[in-house]
């Protein structure tokens, strides 16, 4: 079993919002007055118990952990520990590690993905319209933070989550917040209605041929800088091709702030271009 193909964790990210295939990906325009109109909340019931699902965010500047890593994928596992480090609006940090020893690096800043393969001595920094499933995907920064810092988001939107974007429901023990006007995609924001965590994100097409589906599940939370944090993520890919699955769990979370979070691979690793390198993983 080869450790390296660890790496996948970074294209079940990239699946989130591709449930079928990429002609369906919705990017998330902000859409017409009249389209709002007709699904906006008759009161402020919405905006009201967004707010308080919003009350439950991070506040601290910085997160930090160690995890481990088990991902399935075609029915073979492999595991991984590794270090994640994240600055609100600044970057994500991911590293991945064998026997104590760092072997790939990922970073998302706002502008640039940078991608540095220690085990091959190799790198990548490209934009997010330069790395393919990322821009098939309509994935950017701000989707991919408030995904790690368990945050509800709009698709292109940065960091307002507008109440008008939302229609609300009830599921069991669940409040299910949908983004009412998505064309042609479906995003279920589920949130404990006893506590207003947000514990999981379904993604699927609206069309009955969509067969994909995009589920993103945290939990074990605990109390981090006085507001709770899930200690686990659960990332499952389905319907479209090959199943995947990988599981998170974090240990020693802090809201450290005093570390690097931007690299600079070394000079004597060889550029090469996103794609090139992808394939090569994957």
């Amino acid at each position: 079993m080869k450790i390296y193909k660890a790496l996948l964790f970074v294209a079940l990210i990239a699946a989130v919002c591709s449930c079928s295939t990429t002609k369906n990906i919705d990017k998330g325009n902000t859409p017409k007055n009249n389209q709002v109109s007709n699904h906006a909340p008759k009161n402020n019931a919405v905006a009201n118990y967004l707010k308080q699902v919003e009350a439950n965010r991070q506040t601290a500047k910085a997160v930090t952990a160690s995890i481990s890593l088990d991902i399935m994928l075609k029915g073979n596992g492999v595991s991984c520990s590794g270090k994640l480090k994240m600055r609100r609006n600044d970057v994500i940090q991911l590293s991945l590690s064998v026997l104590f020893m760092e072997v790939a690096r990922f970073e998302f800043s706002p502008k640039e993905v940078l991608i540095i393969d220690k085990f091959h001595k190799q790198y990548v920094r490209a934009s997010y319209d330069e790395v393919s499933f990322l821009k098939n995907a309509g994935l950017d920064f701000y989707a991919l933070q408030a995904l790690f810092w368990n945050e509800i988001f709009v698709p292109g939107e940065k960091t307002d989550v507008p109440a008008s974007r939302f229609s609300m429901s009830s599921a069991g023990e669940h409040t299910v917040l949908t983004i009412a006007d998505a064309p042609k995609l479906n995003y279920e924001f589920m949130t404990l209605t006893e506590s207003q965590l947000f514990d999981r994100l379904n993604v699927e097409g609206k069309n009955s041929s969509d067969t994909g589906q995009f589920v993103w599940t945290y939990g074990d939370f605990t109390k981090l800088s006085g507001k709770q944090f899930p200690k686990s993520m659960t990332m499952k890919v389905t319907g479209v091709g090959s199943d995947m699955e990988c599981e998170m769990s974090l240990s020693g979370l802090s809201n450290d702030n005093n570390w690097e979070g931007h690299s600079t691979p070394s000079s004597k690793y060889s550029q090469r271009s996103a794609e090139s390198l992808l394939k090569s993983l994957f």
